[in-house]
């Protein structure tokens, strides 16, 4: 809604309003007018009583109402690595951005992403919040934050020489991402797998084999972990 307050007298007076988006001039003292689309207009009235004219503009920012906030984060990430959350709306325009990374920091920003560090693993709640001068909006994201690491390795126990063994580690975080390098003990040749925390051997002889695995982290090459276990080969009975 609109407004002119001419001086002295607001009467006897013809106004022409423009609206600055291309929609048809309207006509009176006090006018309403609906923008389609956001966005920064010059409106302007202009003022005749047969004696003088002049005109008046104002800028006014057209306001888009938030709607439809989304976010996610690339958790799960590793302790002291970067965890990014992505923000992104359906409509809104001229946004603050408020990110509560759920450990006590919080960010205040004009884009939707955010990167953080955290310094101690556990689960947090994101809260992000879109606001504007009209309208806000909020939504909640899990991040996990873990420290880099074999949980354990299957099987354990002793194996049967000579048959074909599927050994698998367990490692925290994204198991497709990481390099696994296994050496077996028995002299046979290391093998490199990426992306892949399965491998299979066959051990010829009976005894006691240390089955070492190095694993590399795929966010940040300089993080590794080491993790060994003994593992007893026997030989099938055969006769009693």
């Amino acid at each position: 809604e609109f407004e002119a307050h001419p001086l002295p007298s607001p009467y006897g007076i013809h106004y022409d309003w423009r609206f600055g988006d291309g929609s048809p001039p309207m006509q009176g003292r006090r006018v309403a007018h609906t923008y389609a689309q956001s966005g920064i207009f010059n409106v302007c009235v202009s003022v005749n009583n047969t004696i003088s004219s002049m005109e008046a503009c104002a800028e006014v920012f057209v306001f888009e109402e938030i709607d439809d906030l989304t976010a996610k984060s690339s958790s799960p990430t590793e302790l002291h690595s970067p965890t990014v959350v992505q923000a992104r709306l359906g409509s809104g325009n001229n946004i603050t951005w408020t990110f509560s990374m759920g450990d006590g920091e919080i960010y205040t920003t004009s884009t939707p992403h955010m990167s953080h560090k955290y310094v101690t693993e556990g689960n947090y709640t994101v809260n992000v919040t879109a606001a504007n001068a009209v309208s806000s909006g909020w939504t909640l994201v899990s991040v996990q934050v873990f420290v880099f690491q074999v949980v354990r390795m299957e099987p354990s126990g002793c194996v049967q020489e000579r048959t074909l063994v599927n050994f698998q580690a367990w490692v925290s975080g994204n198991a497709s991402a990481h390099l696994y390098e296994w050496s077996f003990g028995d002299g046979s040749p290391n093998e490199t797998h990426q992306g892949n925390p399965t491998v299979s051997h066959t051990y010829r002889t009976s005894g006691k084999y240390r089955l070492f695995l190095r694993l590399s982290s795929g966010v940040n090459k300089a993080t590794k972990a080491n993790f060994f276990n003994w593992v007893c080969v026997q030989p099938a009975l055969t006769n009693i």
